[in-house]
């Protein structure tokens, strides 16, 4: 358990990014010794920045293995820069060959221009990521089926425009549901990670991460699920 523990971190991205035009940071916290999520970002090109953050059906050493397995597929669609929908149509396709009981996964992909600072995201089944700008919260709204779900699904896909000080959120549901504790409603999780979010104005994306993290640490024994999130910053 040791060893693949050390094996599923080693595939996670250095903890921040840093590039003239964005700041990146993703923080994972299993529940058990491994979990089932799964981030990655990385540039594409000299003007592209990808990132995807996933969610696999399981948790503990079948999590992981999942989760491998659908990061692996993914890290040989990626390097071509193509569009988010259909990266994620690729991918529920050679899932759906691979297919076994409970085998899917939620998953969001990004790409970033970041000469023309316009985000193109598509969603398979993750929390709307969120969008805060000027003090406000305003969640990404779409939606789609997980991968690996339906042989025959279609994703959708949206862009934004974005500028300097705009901050991106994207997380998985286990970390709204360790905010909000096993007995509250679950809005209350939200409300608590918003109010987390919009109290760091200013705050570099790794500053942001890191409060996160300490916040979702005082809630770990309780928490039922992983949790990953990735922070993106414009500057």
């Amino acid at each position: 358990m040791r060893l693949a523990r050390e094996v599923q971190e080693g595939l996670l991205p250095a903890p921040g990014l840093l590039l003239p035009e964005v700041e990146v940071a993703g923080r994972f916290l299993p529940c058990w010794a491994l979990g089932g999520d799964f981030y990655d970002y990385f540039p594409l090109g000299e003007r592209v920045l990808g990132l995807y953050l996933g969610d696999v059906q399981g948790k503990g050493l079948g999590g992981a293995l999942d989760a491998l397995l659908v990061s692996g597929l993914l890290r040989g669609v990626h390097k071509a820069g193509a569009r988010p929908a259909d990266v994620l149509a690729f991918l529920n396709r050679r899932l759906s060959l691979r297919s076994g009981p409970g085998r899917f996964a939620c998953l969001g992909y990004a790409l970033y221009d970041r000469a023309a600072r316009r985000l193109q995201f598509a969603n398979a089944g993750l929390p709307f990521p969120w969008l805060v700008r000027g003090g406000r919260l305003e969640p990404i709204r779409l939606t789609g089926p997980p991968v690996g779900l339906f042989d025959s699904s279609e994703f959708d896909q949206t862009e934004v425009a974005l500028a300097p000080g705009d901050r991106l959120l994207f997380y998985t549901d286990g970390v709204t549901d360790s905010l909000r504790g096993p007995r509250s409603r679950q809005p209350e999780g939200e409300e608590r990670l918003a109010e987390l979010v919009l109290g760091a104005a200013g705050s570099s994306a790794a500053a942001l991460a890191d409060a996160l993290v300490r916040r979702l640490r005082r809630r770990r024994r309780a928490a039922r699920d992983d949790m990953s999130f990735i922070v993106l910053r414009i500057r």
